[in-house]
């Protein structure tokens, strides 16, 4: 089990550079207009399949790993999740930024692209929780690598392509890739769960516990992935979005290391708690603290010096950004990777509903930091966000710590 781990480790770093090659295919070969288009669809595209859909994979994972689950069980919570997506893509739509033909073809994409990701998020929790993580694995490089690869090609012999054409991309390799799980999955494999035993797995309940970590999930990605969208209200012709897009994506490379970090950090805090040794969890987390303050500095170092040259590269010296607000965004996105780490501790010990009040938290003080800053002094709206999105996550990362470190009523159980 611990070799598969590394190798879904490993096929995600993979599908990370893969999804860089995409994008930067993207934002390089296509018109100003078009890759504004292209970073609302992406930046929405994250929020609403990560935010809705990431439910469904932890719930149908979880309870897979206890034995078989009824077809209902799976198909049930993913249609709700569709539908919930389908509606809040309508809904937020006048807000997206767009106009005309622009908004009619993104929103369409990310009303399909929620379909697709209901498929994709079931297949993926039944992967993990039968044991079979060659199979994830293959499926997150598969999607990477198809929707990259082709991108690339059209890159190269289509001159301005339009952005549509690369948000087809997207959507089509998530249906092939995971559809192609599902038929591995139905193939005979090593399954390492166990038969289940007690009561049987309802779709109501499946259902319910999906829509319990909805809010908290949904909010994380508002706060992480909202920004670009916002700055899209400048007008795509002008370059913002998607120069801001661009640079936010490189600075939240941080990012792709907390899943391993997770991995080694959450395990020995969850234990903690489960033996009452609260003075060495508060200890612990003061240096975690720290590492993160630290790393935050270091990151934002880095980005001044690097800014220049990684946004050339990426963008093919198309876009660029202030060194400063680089900076700012690779700090805040390292604030942020502490944050994630956090609120996964938090869910490890058993306090899920203390998870959403973080998350809420840091989306509050972002939407009132965004406020006063534009209101209070008339900063230019990128660097409004990229203060609000370092602000939001800086107090929910303490706001986690806080909590943490508390005693709780009940000691969570090890078993």
């Amino acid at each position: 089990m611990r070799n598969g781990f590394v190798r879904v480790a490993g096929a995600t770093g993979v599908a990370a550079l893969l999804t860089l090659l995409l994008y930067r295919t993207a934002v390089s070969a296509t018109t100003a207009t078009e890759r504004g288009a292209f970073t609302v669809f992406w930046f929405a595209a994250l929020i609403m399949s990560f935010g809705v859909f990431l439910p469904l994979e932890q719930v149908v994972s979880r309870v897979r790993t206890h034995g078989p689950v009824p077809r209902a069980a799976v198909l049930r919570p993913a249609l709700v999740l569709a539908a919930i997506a389908v509606v809040g893509v309508v809904a937020v739509s006048p807000l997206l930024g767009l106009h005309g033909s622009v908004r009619l073809w993104v929103v369409t994409a990310l009303v399909v692209l929620a379909l697709v990701s209901a498929l994709q998020y079931a297949a993926r929790g039944l992967a993990l929780g039968s044991g079979r993580m060659d199979a994830y694995a293959g499926a997150l490089v598969a999607d990477a690598g198809v929707r990259a690869g082709v991108a690339f090609v059209v890159g190269l012999l289509v001159v301005h392509p339009p952005g549509a054409v690369f948000v087809a991309c997207v959507v089509g390799s998530a249906l092939v890739a995971h559809a192609g799980l599902l038929l591995v999955l139905q193939r005979p494999g090593p399954d390492r769960a166990p038969v289940r035993t007690g009561a049987p797995v309802t779709p109501q309940d499946t259902t319910r516990a999906v829509l319990a970590l909805l809010g908290a999930s949904l909010a994380a990605q508002v706060l992480l992935n909202a920004a670009p969208i916002v700055v899209a209200h400048e007008g795509l012709e002008t370059g913002a979005v998607a120069a801001y897009g661009a640079a936010f994506t490189l600075a939240r490379i941080p990012l792709f290391a907390v899943v391993p970090a997770q991995s080694v950090l959450v395990p020995p805090l969850t234990r903690m708690v489960a033996e009452g040794r609260h003075h060495e969890l508060r200890v612990r987390m003061a240096q975690l603290a720290a590492a993160v303050a630290v790393l935050a500095v270091l990151g934002a170092g880095f980005g001044w010096l690097l800014s220049g040259t990684a946004m050339d590269l990426f963008t093919s010296g198309e876009l660029e950004v202030p060194r400063a607000l680089m900076a700012l965004l690779v700090a805040g996105c390292l604030v942020h990777a502490g944050l994630v780490i956090g609120t996964q501790a938090l869910v490890a010990t058993g306090r899920e509903r203390r998870v959403l009040v973080c998350w809420l938290t840091g989306l509050a003080v972002a939407v009132v930091c965004a406020l006063a800053l534009q209101v209070g002094t008339g900063l230019d709206l990128s660097w409004t966000l990229a203060w609000s999105f370092t602000a939001g996550s800086a107090a929910a990362w303490l706001l986690s710590v806080l909590v943490l470190v508390q005693r709780p009523r009940t000691a969570p159980s090890t078993a």
